[in-house]
């Protein structure tokens, strides 16, 4: 459920739509092209106690407006109104920010045959080369600035690239973002957020001594930035968005300058203008990015130190950093598989230690974090790529939500890897962070190879750290689904310190 990718179809009634709804609020925050089509049962039937009665009148009345989870929502109560449903369609699927739409129809509205022809016309997005705000971004670009790249820029990785190469610009991304610029890049400072973020992130931008941030696709939500003022350089953010709403809500006080544009057209004339532009401000820009290249030594992001596996002998589980570091070198570095991560400390793991050099091999949900939304949406992300999805999740998200059985029936090459610590593992590390009491986050420990094998999936379990790598082998060679349950050693704190501060600061009434 990519906006890149054509849109989801997806069909269901009856008690269905309740898990479907689950797919379309996760779609709506994730920015996909989703369109859900539900039966609706006909006027006639209303309030007679209808099996699986579907409709305003039964269920939440939201579910059929345009408003809310939904960008278009609409019971389709005759046939004739199809064309202008499709013209809404057409013109929600090509906005490239996502699209969700819910469309309800009657059986006998379902058996109609539909018109021949529809009129279709397809918004356009121009970006002007010549445009009096692109010569303010020329303008203050003439200051050192940083780029903070987010998902939203996936489609401009090389042109983000080649204008860090033309100007030195040091970049930061997003934990969606992650890959778009090269993670091993001497001028990558690091990823932003409250889960996973890199904790030094503030004081190496510091460092930089930049004055603004050109932000590059990115909503800057909490997920993504923290809210952390630290990141905010004096001259503010020059930010990039086809939504003009977006610039200017996450950091209020900040000084903004809203563009509205598609990136990879802005970057692309952006270029163009520091190529051809004569200007003193174009010439400060480039001495400025000379003088970067020259003198200042690079100082890369030093890789997560290199960890040696724990003797077979010793009774203590694994730590995830060590399968963090097996799944960089046999899955990042050694396939071109698409990684997902789960919400909770799968997301925190995954965003502060797995590096990427290209776009599209990372995904997680930044907003609503909703948890099992990767435990069955692996099955999509291999569906749509065409590659074996690998997706990190917790074992508490793997009891509420998992598609085992329909990978089974399909053969969908999805690799489950389980953190399997017999709680929900965000949840007990805050609140021990925080000087809570524990609540009641613990559950048996449960068995994950099994649970594969009774479904019809291939899987295996690891205790000890000296497996790992034989395991982790094991699932990257094989067809369709494999389980990798592995016991994980609870005693390691997953790095989300900023979400406990933000915690703590909001229950003290801080801002």
């Amino acid at each position: 459920m990519t906006s890149d990718a054509p849109a989801l179809a997806y069909t269901t009634t009856g008690p269905g739509l309740t898990n479907a709804l689950t797919g379309a609020i996760t779609a709506r925050w994730e920015g996909a092209k989703l369109l859900l089509v539900s039966g609706y049962t006909p006027a006639v039937h209303r309030g007679r106690f209808a099996m699986q009665e579907s409709n305003g009148h039964a269920l939440a009345s939201e579910l059929y407006l345009s408003r809310g989870m939904f960008d278009y929502a609409l019971a389709l109560e005759d046939p004739a109104e199809l064309p202008q449903v499709m013209r809404a369609l057409v013109r929600g699927f090509a906005n490239p920010r996502g699209f969700v739409a819910h469309i309800a129809m009657p059986l006998a509205v379902q058996s109609s045959p539909a018109p021949t022809k529809l009129a279709m016309t397809l918004p356009a997005v121009e970006v002007s080369a010549n445009s009096a705000t692109l010569s303010e971004v020329v303008h203050r670009l003439a200051d050192p600035f940083a780029i903070w790249v987010g998902w939203g820029a996936r489609h401009a990785s090389k042109r983000v690239r080649e204008l860090v190469e033309r100007t030195g610009a040091p970049v930061l991304t997003t934990p969606r973002g992650k890959g778009i610029f090269p993670e091993d890049h001497p001028r990558h400072l690091g990823v932003s957020g409250i889960f996973g973020g890199h904790e030094d992130l503030a004081e190496r931008l510091a460092a930089e001594g930049v004055e603004r941030l050109l932000v590059l696709g990115s909503r800057l939500g909490e997920v993504s930035s923290g809210y952390d003022e630290r990141l905010i350089p004096p001259g503010g953010l020059i930010h990039v968005d086809l939504d003009p709403a977006v610039p200017g809500a996450a950091f209020p006080e900040a000084e903004t300058l809203v563009v509205q544009a598609e990136i990879d057209g802005f970057l692309k004339n952006l270029l163009e203008r520091i190529e051809g532009d004569p200007s003193a401000s174009r010439s400060m820009m480039r001495v400025q990015a000379l003088d970067i290249l020259r003198t200042r030594e690079a100082h890369p992001r030093p890789s997560p130190p290199k960890l040696v596996p724990r003797d077979p002998d010793s009774s203590e589980a694994v730590r995830p950093q060590y399968l963090l570091q097996c799944i960089q070198e046999r899955v990042v570095e050694g396939s071109q598989s698409v990684i997902l991560a789960e919400s909770g400390n799968s997301f925190a793991w995954t965003a502060n230690l797995l590096r990427f050099r290209e776009p599209m091999r990372y995904r997680q949900s930044g907003l609503f974090c909703p948890m099992g939304h990767v435990c069955a949406g692996a099955i999509g992300a291999a569906a749509a790529t065409g590659r074996r999805a690998v997706a990190l999740v917790g074992d508490g998200a793997f009891l509420m939500q998992n598609e085992i059985s329909t990978a089974a029936r399909t053969g969908a090459n999805v690799t489950w890897i389980v953190l399997n610590d017999a709680r929900f593992g965000m949840i007990d590390q805050g609140l021990h962070a925080l000087g809570k009491p524990p609540s009641d986050v613990h559950f048996p420990e449960v068995d994950f190879l099994a649970v594969a094998t009774a479904m019809g999936a291939d899987g295996a379990r690891v205790t000890r750290e000296s497996q790992v790598q034989n395991a982790l082998e094991w699932a990257m060679n094989g067809r369709g689904p494999f389980v990798l349950d592995v016991v994980i050693d609870t005693h390691e704190r997953a790095p989300f310190g900023r979400r406990v501060l933000a915690v703590n600061d909001q229950s003290q009434g801080a801002p």
